[in-house]
């Protein structure tokens, strides 16, 4: 039996656009802004490489599948990756977009243990935040989740028989957080850190956000992030086949190259 109940939130997608559209719309409104250096905006971007552990459990109709993957596990499971930050800031108010996406194939296990056999995961992250400078070192941060995951589960069963299903589903949580940010004693040493939590039964029932991370700044214009970054999910939505679970907890190291522009 093949079940595919992927439900289109179609209202759900219309926010997201409509939130990106005011990010690009506000980072437009102030680019013109940056190039006159009294201005004081300052724009960045980000590559980097997330060494993920994957810990939780997947559902999808009346099956629940538990996901187990170190990040070993997921280099060698990982069909496609990208990762990639942009941040903007004034003098107090600024813009960042976090944006991650995984496909990964590997093996799990159902109805404990009972059934065993390959799971799919894709998933893509976009994470878009207002920030306002309180303090120096201080930031408030107000934004939303967007959330799109897509799985597939084949398992096999003692009497061999496989029973496969598939779904997927897509939310935007809003989220709230802070970000501290402090130099290293004197020389090119800093350290960044942030917290947000969201969700709270608007898509998710709760998102976790957990970000550390130490630069090292080689000029004026790079450095490199070395880090540990945590998310974790708790969503499950839909009854009977229709029905779709992830609650999930993405958490590992983190290491990437920041650019200034």
């Amino acid at each position: 039996m093949r079940v595919v109940p992927y439900t289109l939130k179609r209202t759900r997608a219309l926010c997201w656009i409509s939130m990106s559209g005011l990010a690009v719309a506000l980072c437009a409104a102030l680019q013109p802004a940056s190039a006159q250096s009294e201005s004081g905006w300052s724009n960045q971007g980000l590559i980097y490489l997330l060494g993920p552990t994957l810990d939780g459990t997947s559902g999808i109709g009346p099956i629940d599948t538990d996901v187990d993957m170190s990040a070993s596990d997921v280099f060698e499971t990982l069909d496609g990756a990208f990762l990639g930050m942009y941040r903007g800031e004034g003098e107090r108010w600024g813009v960042m977009i976090d944006v991650v996406y995984m496909d990964l194939k590997a093996e799990g296990a159902g109805d404990g243990g009972a059934l065993s056999g390959e799971v799919e995961v894709e998933q893509t992250t976009a994470i878009t935040s207002a920030t306002y400078r309180l303090l120096p070192t201080t930031q408030l941060m107000a934004g939303a989740l967007y959330n799109d995951v897509s799985a597939g589960i084949s398992l096999k069963g003692p009497t061999d028989r496989v029973r496969e299903q598939s779904a997927g589903d897509d939310w935007v949580d809003p989220i709230v957080g802070v970000l501290v940010e402090t130099p290293i004693g004197g020389g090119n040493w800093s350290f960044t850190g942030s917290a947000q939590i969201g969700g709270f039964g608007v898509g998710a029932d709760l998102v976790t956000i957990l970000t550390g991370s130490f630069s090292y700044r080689f000029n004026n214009w790079s450095s490199i992030d070395i880090g540990y970054r945590y998310l974790d999910f708790d969503y499950e939505d839909g009854d009977g086949l229709e029905r779709f679970k992830f609650d999930m907890k993405e958490h590992g190291p983190a290491v990437g190259w920041r650019f200034d522009f």
